[in-house]
């Protein structure tokens, strides 16, 4: 991904989410991050086709939605994964 002469919406938390990344993506900007996502949940979600929202949804088996993204993102968010092995030792 090349960052140069780009407008970019910050990584910021609890602020990262869809809603925000297309509405910064619709008024200009060229790449977007989405919020922090720790590992083990981001490989124990499941990968679903909303096809009632047009997007790509990663849920745990308790329903709980990890990240959602959309195509009009394809190539233009940073998508952020924490270890958790390396939140535990902080």
């Amino acid at each position: 991904m090349d960052y140069r002469n780009k407008v970019i919406l910050a990584p910021m938390v609890r602020i990262g989410t869809l809603p925000t990344r297309l509405l910064a993506l619709k008024y200009g900007a060229d790449i977007v991050y989405s919020e922090e996502i720790i590992d083990h949940k981001i490989l124990s979600a499941e990968r679903i086709e909303n096809t009632v929202l047009g997007t790509i949804d990663y849920v745990l088996s308790d329903s709980t939605l990890v990240f959602r993204t959309h195509p009009e993102e394809k190539g233009k968010v940073v998508f952020q994964m924490v270890n958790f092995g390396m939140l535990s030792h902080k």
